[in-house]
């Protein structure tokens, strides 16, 4: 076997492997688990497909003995790149197919393939100016270098499956619309991949032509999740969930605060990117402003369909307003 940093691998629970791939993002690393389920392994989200998270894979799977016939199957939770970009190195390192929940693979082929639309204009109309807006625009072309989607065979579907071997297979919007999460109930093991993590709350963003109100399918997840009967949470980023319901109530009670605090600032017209620079203080690269503006949205959205703010359209901008008591 190979030399491997113990950091690398670590046992939350017997039979499951945890590996820290690591990804340049502020979060570090992304958390893949590789599942004994009898003699052979299932492997849980990937990981970008950068030299780093290649090169761990392979030290990985010498170390654990992971090879084709001993991974049976590769399940992503979703589409964004942390997840799915080496989907393509992962069929090839294992001969593998690699699974999504059927919307989750059209939106990956949709937003990394050749004919994805510009968002520039989406952030204008909602007040990021016209420099800033060309850059978080480019930001969607530049995480393509870091996915790698198969096409021969593609990523296959689960649908129409509710369960696979031990595991209930779950359907959690929010963090995206089709997000995919592997409960245990034998076990009271839920794999929570990004829609709960330990100490940061998950980014619940509005995009076009995207869920229309995901803070409400999120927020509705939560409380379902709530109600299952999990003695730990195993999640994609971040620490280990010893207390999933206790985890949970603070990030929904975190999502009531925020949403009071826009609802209290809005006593004029403001453009989302207007109410995001109030709500984010700290000192936010261009990047981080991409998700700060879409959560933004997410929260507004939320408000303006309860019909306590209202919008309306002035010089090709929206603009967001309390709504007047009656």
């Amino acid at each position: 076997m190979d030399n491997i940093d113990p950091d690398v691998i670590t046992l939350p629970a017997e039979g499951i492997f945890r590996i820290a791939v690591p990804v340049p993002l502020p979060l570090k690393y992304l958390y893949s688990y590789v599942i004994s389920v009898g003699s052979q392994y299932l492997v849980l989200d990937l990981g970008m497909d950068t030299p780093q998270a290649r090169q761990t894979w392979i030290s990985v799977s010498h170390h654990l003995g992971l090879h084709p016939g001993k991974v049976t199957s590769v399940f992503i939770t979703h589409f964004h790149p942390d997840h799915v970009g080496l989907a393509q190195f992962a069929a090839e390192l294992w001969d593998v197919p690699i699974f999504m929940w059927e919307e989750e693979i059209r939106t990956a082929y949709n937003v990394f393939g050749d004919d994805s639309r510009s968002l520039k204009p989406f952030f204008e109309f909602h007040g990021v100016p016209s420099d800033m807006a060309a850059y978080l625009d480019q930001e969607q072309f530049l995480a393509k270098s870091a996915v790698r989607l198969p096409t021969h065979p593609r990523i296959q579907p689960l649908e129409p499956l509710t369960t696979w071997g031990p595991f209930e297979l779950l359907t959690q919007p929010g963090h995206t619309d089709h997000q995919l999460l592997l409960y245990w109930p034998d076990r009271r093991i839920l794999f929570t991949g990004d829609q709960i993590l330990a100490r940061i709350t998950p980014n619940i963003s509005f995009w076009p032509d995207s869920d229309p109100d995901p803070l409400s399918s999120y927020l509705h997840s939560l409380q379902l999740l709530k109600q299952l009967p999990v003695g730990v949470g195993l999640p994609a980023h971040e620490a280990i969930i010893p207390d999933l319901p206790g985890r949970i109530s603070e990030i929904m009670r975190h999502h009531d605060e925020r949403a009071q605090h826009i609802l209290d600032m809005l006593d004029t017209p403001h453009t989302a990117f207007a109410v995001a620079k109030r709500l984010f203080t700290r000192p936010l690269t261009q990047f981080q402003w991409r998700f700060a503006v879409s959560e933004t949205l997410a929260h507004l959205e939320y408000l303006r369909r309860r019909q306590v703010l209202t919008f309306n359209e002035h010089h090709d901008k929206g603009y967001y307003r309390a709504a007047k008591s009656s």
